[in-house]
Order: C-alpha cells, then sequence, then structure tokens
C-alpha cells in the first residue's frame, strides 16, 4: 500500500515504487500498466494512480497512448543511439563544468561513493544474472556526484531524466555484460576527474556509457548482426 512518507504524497509514492520496479527490470518493456489493477495492487484512487503513469511518461519510463493506454517503455537501436547522443552531449557539459566548478567536497562525495561502490557486491547469484538492487542505487549516486557539481539545477535535471532512460536498457545488458571490469572503470574515471583532466574524464565517461549500449546492441538483438 503506498502511504504518505515524510514529504512524499500518495502519489509520489506510488510513482517511486513503479519506478523502482520499472528500473529493477520486474515490470518488462512493453508491459501494460492497467491503472484498474494498480489501484487494488496499492489501495489508492485511480485518480492516483494516473498521475502517476503520466509522470513516468513524462520521465520517458511508460508511453501513453489513447487507445492502448500506459505500458513500460520498449526498448529499440534508434532509441538507445538516440540516448546514448543525448547522454554524451548534456553529462559530457555537465561532467566539464563540475572538474572546473567543483569544490574539496564535492571531490571527497565521488571518492567516497566510489569506495562505497567498490565494496558493495554488484551481483546476487554466481551467474551474474540478478544485480543488487544496493549496488544500482549506489551506481547511480555515483554517477550524479560526478556531475552535481556544475551547480546547474536545469542540466542535471536533463540528466536525471536520460539516467532513468538508459537504466531500463542497462538492466537488459545485464546478463551478457559479466565479464567488465567495472569497479575500474569507475576508479579510472574518478582519477580522470579528480585530477581536472577534463579532456581524459569526458572521453572515459563517453566511452563508459557507449560500452553498456554496445553491448545491448550487440546481444539483445536490436540491430542487425
Amino acid at each position: 500500500m503506498a502511504k504518505r512518507n515524510g514529504a512524499l504524497t500518495l502519489t509520489e509514492s506510488v510513482f517511486f515504487e513503479l519506478r523502482t520496479d520499472i528500473l529493477a527490470g520486474k515490470l518488462s518493456p512493453g508491459v501494460p500498466l492497467m491503472p484498474a489493477e494498480l489501484r487494488l495492487r496499492f489501495k489508492v484512487s485511480i485518480a492516483v494512480v494516473r498521475e502517476a503513469l503520466t509522470r513516468l511518461a513524462e520521465k520517458g519510463l511508460a508511453k501513453q497512448s489513447p487507445n492502448h493506454g500506459f505500458t513500460v517503455m520498449t526498448l529499440s537501436d534508434d532509441e538507445l543511439k538516440n540516448i546514448i547522443a543525448a547522454r554524451s552531449i548534456n553529462e559530457g557539459a555537465a561532467l566539464q563544468l563540475a572538474i572546473s566548478n567543483g569544490d574539496i567536497v564535492w571531490e571527497s562525495n565521488i571518492v567516497a561513493i566510489n569506495h562505497q561502490l567498490e565494496q558493495t557486491q554488484e551481483y546476487l547469484t554466481e551467474d551474474k544474472t540478478s544485480i543488487n538492487d544496493n549496488w544500482s542505487v549506489l551506481h547511480g549516486r555515483f554517477h550524479h556526484a560526478l556531475l552535481e557539481g556544475c551547480d546547474n539545477p536545469i542540466l542535471l535535471d536533463i540528466c536525471a531524466r536520460l539516467w532513468d532512460i538508459s537504466e531500463l536498457y542497462r538492466y537488459w545488458a545485464i546478463p551478457h555484460d559479466s565479464n567488465r571490469d567495472i569497479i575500474a572503470e569507475h576508479t579510472t574515471l574518478m582519477k580522470a576527474v579528480i585530477a581536472r583532466n577534463s579532456e581524459r574524464a569526458v572521453a572515459l565517461y563517453n566511452a563508459h556509457i557507449q560500452l553498456t549500449a554496445d553491448v545491448l546492441l550487440k546481444y539483445h538483438g536490436l540491430i542487425d548482426k
């Protein structure tokens, strides 16, 4: 049941729970999001559910059509390429600004979160097909920490939206992505950022997000092989 939690409204509670389910792969791409069923699940009104679904659509995690209602976003090669291009442009700009403007507190936060990420098990199973939700949360915090030093809330909001959209794609890449040394990728990126090497840091960042896209496009049949 969705409940008020501090400043969270019922709509926000439903939105965040559905967002978590989508990003964790518990709701597969293209699955219908039925307001009547969700109303019973969360014990809220249809109006609350529809507001939450509208927010998901605004964030790019759900799609709405007049005849079919709401569904979880579907995956496509063109969309993924557009997402990665948009992330490279916007997150690259945010990272450059962060490197120019970030202070010692910003640096310390990056180091601290990267350390937590290193010490957190990424997968829950030996075959590396079930990701640890705690790791996913820290992973998002690490990427946000890199960018937040840019001190531009509008740019950060754009980056956050692009992150959410790409997370579902990243989830579906996981079963074929188990040989990456993602700890080394993050640490190398962190060191370039802390060294204020903007050119190297942006190149590493773009390569990091592009690799996930390449894995998905190659192994999940979103493009012709």
